[in-house]
């Protein structure tokens, strides 16, 4: 699916576009429309559902970039990608 979670046999987007118009949400599907596909209707649902009520951080500084951590420069050797990290630490340097 283009958006990347896969879809439920036999629900395309215009049976879907159909369900949700007729019934509301997944939620509130009569039993056997979804079948035992509901649980993974929900899941993601769930998965797709953007939250507002998660604690990001207490002050926008904490989101300052102060340049690469050691463990930055660990994972950029893990993979193998110097010039990441030379990158990194040239625009910590400005």
């Amino acid at each position: 699916a283009a958006d990347g979670y896969p879809g439920i046999p036999g629900i395309g987007a215009k049976t879907a576009a159909e369900l949700l118009n007729r019934y509301g949400p997944i939620e509130k599907f009569p039993s056997d429309i979804l079948g035992k596909q509901r649980k993974l209707a929900l899941l993601f649902k769930n998965l797709a559902t953007l939250r507002t009520d998660a604690p990001l951080f207490k002050k926008v500084e904490t989101l300052r970039w102060r340049g690469a951590t050691p463990a930055f420069a660990k994972w950029a050797k893990r993979i193998e990608a110097p010039r990441l990290l030379e990158r990194c630490e040239k625009a910590a340097a400005r």
